[in-house]
């Protein structure tokens, strides 16, 4: 099962800490997205929060064809 397909089956959401073990990236390039838009999160109190299905989307979108 690839990364896309276990976010889409799961039910929680993911904290900040849980998305940056999961992509390559810094926690500034998150909260660029975030302010940007181009991943909605949750802020309960001062922490983010995500969709994972959100997420898939997010990266479905992102990924070069046949690379899969």
């Amino acid at each position: 099962m690839d990364l896309i397909e276990e976010l889409q089956q799961r039910q929680s959401f993911l904290s900040t800490k849980e998305v940056l073990e999961l992509l390559p990236k810094t926690r500034n390039t998150l909260c660029r997205w975030v302010r940007s838009g181009k991943i909605p999160a949750v802020r309960i109190g001062n922490a983010y929060f995500y969709d994972p299905r959100v997420l898939a989307e997010f990266l479905a979108k992102r990924t070069t064809s046949g690379l899969q």
